[in-house]
């Protein structure tokens, strides 16, 4: 039970860093998930929390490296072998010797083979974080190809490099031809063993595709698990798990064509899935480093209080020499990627800059063993805290990127983008209400989805409450109609009228208003019903002046005079009469006012709509929608599903009318285009699985 509390306060922090993050998107958004950890600290539960380091590698680790090698281009990979090769295993290794006896100098206290391990750990990069950061911003696209390609390989390069450290510090014996063997058959024996299940796992999953097994209920939790059973497997041959996931990753990459024969459905959950997956596991990343970090800067003030200076200057001496090493290394060309000469002292930069460590620092941080030969594993605290700071410089210093790089120019503006959205579905709305008259319900329901997924922003609540108090007054005046034209009875008018300005009151609106919409009505009813009173009297008189006239037999005399009585009284006691059949009529007058009320209101927001107020509109719309649903308890139907084609057919027409007007660009055209199609095969696929 303690281990899923501990999950579930690790996703709620999560969630909270991310929706903090697009209110202030000039603060990455990795510390955001740093604070968030930071606070979660001070639960009892994180008191003194320590990671397993095993656990952390499977379960975060394992599946990140997969998917990014699943989203890997592979042709891309193959005709930069050499890059990156340079970057991941030369640079790699040339930065962990350097930054080793670099730390070793610094730190005398710190033997030569965990110097060589904390160089291993802090050398490995993370695109993930710098594609984070550089969102909008042009970076060449050689240097970001570069940078990915970097990720992939470095971190099995430092993996390899800090799996040799802590051999040698444990065992305190070191070769360096058995070192160069164990990094050989490490490297190539975990990419060996990821390419061989890799092609198993595709195998498989073909084969159940093949077979109609393709459901999403076992195709997803199917490759959801294919990364931790080959992490496993590399592992307990003593190989590199990290590797053999990373090359199971690119075969599914190479795999593309084959694995797209599988239905749209199963291509989207799938999708849809890893996005969920690799976008919590990062944030975990960084949450548990802020969880981790009030209880390692504890235990080293508890130790070594003095030599917090020290551990912050290595930091960030570590971080500087690695900065300079890889601008020489881009700069001279030696990362290979054949830029221009015009453009190196630039690209190097950016490199340089871009050079972000994260996921793979800090695992490599974490799993330093607790323990060895049963006492407490030497500066393991230090270790992980100068970790942390190198990961939070190469976060904080990447920010100067936007100071050199300008900002990138996307096909498509998407605030313009957006309000040729809304203008494309108020278009189809427009048409499908004018088109289909008969099914006024079914139009509204398809237009309230339709406009759903067309908004982003939130409605002025200004707007909405003018827009709501002249929705009432429509209604009032409906059911004063109704009454009027003797459909409904004054009194049930008049109870309709009281809940509707309740409701109005209740809702926030106007006292003031809601008094003159009360006082109107009132007023209305008052001189109506003087009115119907008086031609009342007046038939009364005309009736009995008639029979004098014209006498007729006592038995129709004695009739007549009791129905002038009943017609004498009914205004005066008809209401306290109990109707065995009261409660059907008061049920029919109410579901005649709401369809009334429902189809006048509809037609006034229609009118008022536009680009401008659609958010408003919708929001209202939305309202009466799911009320009249409710009141009138309407399901979908196939008359619905036939409106919504008829939706989607006007919304192609509008991108082909605007089209041809050359009112849109080509690249607007085709972004319409696929929103469109996405919309229509989303829904499809809804009515396919109701049915």
């Amino acid at each position: 039970m303690a281990v899923f509390y501990a999950v579930l306060l690790l996703v709620l922090a999560t969630i909270v860093a991310n929706t903090v993050y697009p209110y202030f998107p000039i603060i990455p958004q990795a510390f955001y998930q740093i604070f968030a950890g930071a606070l979660l600290s001070l639960v009892p539960l994180y008191h003194h929390f320590v990671l397993e380091p095993e656990v952390f590698m499977l379960l975060i680790i394992a599946p990140l490296m997969f998917y990014d090698g699943r989203n890997a281009n592979a042709k891309e990979l193959r005709e930069n072998l050499s890059s990156v090769f340079s970057m991941a295993v030369l640079l790699a290794i040339l930065t962990v010797v350097l930054m080793g006896y670099l730390s070793h100098a610094m730190l005398a206290t710190m033997p030569l083979a965990l110097a060589f391990a904390l160089a291993a750990i802090v050398t490995p990069t993370d695109a993930v974080a710098v594609s984070s950061i550089t969102t909008n911003m042009a970076v060449p696209e050689c240097v970001m190809g570069m940078l990915e390609r970097e990720s992939l390989f470095n971190d099995a390069s430092g993996l390899v490099a800090f799996s040799l450290a802590l051999t040698a510090f444990t065992t305190g014996e070191f070769s360096l031809g058995n070192g160069i063997k164990h990094f050989l058959i490490v490297f190539f024996g975990g990419l060996l063993i990821g390419l061989i299940l890799g092609l198993v796992a595709v195998w498989t999953r073909l084969y159940l595709v093949r077979t109609g097994k393709d459901s999403t209920s076992v195709i997803v939790p199917f490759d959801v698990l294919i990364p931790f059973l080959i992490y496993l497997a590399a592992e307990h041959l003593g190989l590199s798990g990290i590797l053999a996931v990373v090359a199971a990753g690119l075969i599914y990459s190479l795999s593309n064509n084959q694995l797209r024969l599988s239905s749209t459905q199963l291509q989207l959950v799938s999708r849809s899935t890893w996005r969920i997956l690799t976008s919590i596991l990062n944030g975990f990343v960084f949450v548990l480093l802020g969880v981790s970090l009030p209880t390692v800067w504890v235990n080293i003030q508890q130790d070594h209080t003095k030599s917090i200076p020290t551990y912050v200057l290595l930091a960030v001496i570590l971080y500087v020499v690695m900065l300079a090493l890889r601008y020489l290394w881009i700069r001279f060309d030696w990362a290979l990627i054949h830029s221009k000469p015009t453009e190196r002292r630039e690209n190097a930069l950016i490199g340089a800059l871009s050079g972000v460590h994260g996921t793979i620092t800090l695992a490599m941080a974490f799993s330093l063993p607790l323990t060895l030969h049963g006492s407490t594993f030497p500066l393991r605290n230090s270790m992980i805290f100068i970790a942390a700071v190198v990961i939070i410089l190469s976060l904080l210093v990447p920010t100067l990127l936007p100071f050199i790089l300008p900002t990138k120019q996307l096909p498509v503006d998407p605030a313009e983008a957006l309000q040729e959205r809304k203008a494309l579905v108020a278009y189809a709305t427009d048409r499908l209400v004018q088109e289909n008259p008969d099914y006024p319900e079914q139009a509204q329901k398809v237009v309230e989805i339709l406009n759903s997924q067309a908004m982003t922003e939130r409605p002025d609540r200004r707007k909405v409450q003018e827009l709501l108090q002249q929705a009432t007054q429509i209604e009032v005046e409906t059911v004063q109609k109704l009454a009027d034209d003797g459909v409904i009875s004054s009194g049930f008018a008049n109870r309709y009228v009281r809940m509707l300005v309740l409701k109005s009151r209740m809702s926030n609106n106007n006292p003031f208003t809601n008094l003159i919409l009360w006082l109107r009505f009132v007023g209305h009813r008052i001189s109506h019903s003087f009115g119907r009173h008086g031609r009342r009297k007046r038939r009364i008189a005309q009736q009995q002046q008639r029979l004098q006239r014209h006498p007729v037999s006592p038995e129709q005399q004695q009739l007549i005079q009791q129905r002038l009585q009943q017609e004498q009284a009914a205004p005066h006691h008809g209401r306290h009469k109990r109707d065995p059949q009261a409660d059907k009529q008061r049920r029919e007058s109410f579901l005649k006012i709401e369809q009334d009320v429902y189809n006048n209101v509809i037609a006034f927001l229609t009118d008022v709509s536009s680009i401008e107020n659609q958010a408003e509109v919708n929001s209202v719309r939305n309202y009466y929608n799911a009320r009249h649903r409710r009141f009138m308890s309407q399901e979908t139907t196939d008359q619905q599903n036939e409106l919504f084609i008829q939706a989607f057919q006007h919304e192609y027409t509008y991108i082909r009318q605007k089209r041809s007007a050359q009112e849109l660009s080509p690249a607007m055209a085709e972004e319409l285009y696929q929103q469109v199609s996405t919309d229509q095969m989303l829904y499809m696929q809804e009515i396919a699985g109701e049915n």
